[in-house]
C-alpha cells in the first residue's frame, strides 16, 4: 500500500489542501483589493504590521554560556550515569544480544554471507564506542581533572559576527508593489486564480473520496 494514500494520513492531506486553498483564496482577495482599492489595502497593511526587535535575543544567543563548572561540581552523578548506561549496553551485548534478532529487524536481504563483514564491523564499532564511553565515565567519576587539558585544547568559541543584517527590515517588495499596485494585483490575481482552478478538482476528489 502506498503510505501517502493510507487512511491514517487522509486527515493530514485534507488539512494541507484546505490550508493551501484558503491561502489561494486570500491571495485572490488581496489581488482584487490591489486592483480596486490599493490605497485602503496598503493602509490596512501599515496598521497591522509590527516590527519586533530581536537584537537582544541575538546578543544572548551569541554569548558563551559555560557549563563546565556545573558538571565538575556534579561529576560523580554524571560519571555514575555514564558508567551505568555504557555498562548496561555492554552487559546486554554480552549476554542478551543475538545476531538473528538483528537480521530479523533489518530484513532478510541482510542475511547473506557476503554482508556478514558489515554486520561484524557494526558490532565492533558499537562495542568499541561503548567501551570508550565507559572509560570516559570512569575518568569523570574518579578523576575529572584529567579531562581539563583536553577540554581546554578542544574548546573553541566561534562568534556569529554581524547579526544586524538578520535584524534589518526588508521592504523592497512592498515598495515595488506600492509603485505599481494594479499591475501587481493583476499578476497576483491571475496566478492565484490559475493555481486555485488546478487545486479545486484535487480538493474535491480528496474530500469526497
Amino acid at each position: 500500500m502506498n503510505m501517502l494514500t493510507s487512511p491514517e494520513l487522509d486527515w493530514l492531506a485534507q488539512g494541507l489542501l484546505l490550508s493551501l486553498a484558503l491561502g489561494l483564496l486570500l491571495s485572490v482577495m488581496v489581488g482584487l483589493l490591489m486592483l480596486t482599492a490599493p490605497r485602503e489595502l496598503f493602509s490596512i497593511n501599515a496598521s497591522w504590521s509590527r516590527w519586533i526587535d530581536t537584537t537582544g535575543s541575538f546578543k544572548a544567543l551569541d554569548t558563551p554560556h559555560p557549563l563546565e563548572r556545573f558538571f565538575y561540581q556534579h561529576h560523580r552523578v554524571l560519571g555514575t550515569l555514564i558508567v551505568l548506561g555504557a555498562g548496561f549496553v555492554l552487559w546486554q551485548w554480552m549476554f542478551a544480544y543475538q545476531r538473528s534478532g538483528l537480521f530479523g529487524m533489518l530484513g532478510a536481504r541482510w542475511a547473506r554471507p557476503e554482508l556478514n563483514w558489515i554486520i561484524a564491523a557494526g558490532e565492533w564499532i558499537v562495542v568499541g564506542l561503548h567501551a570508550l564511553i565507559l572509560l570516559i565515565g570512569l575518568v569523570i567519576l574518579i578523576r575529572p581533572s584529567l579531562l581539563k587539558n583536553l577540554e581546554n585544547q578542544t574548546n573553541r568559541w566561534h562568534k556569529a559576527g554581524d547579526t544586524q543584517r538578520l535584524d534589518a527590515r526588508h521592504t523592497g517588495l512592498e515598495e515595488r508593489m506600492a509603485l505599481h499596485p494594479r499591475i501587481a494585483g493583476f499578476l497576483l490575481l491571475l496566478a492565484s486564480t490559475w493555481c486555485l482552478s488546478g487545486l479545486l478538482p484535487v480538493l474535491k476528489q480528496v474530500l469526497g473520496g
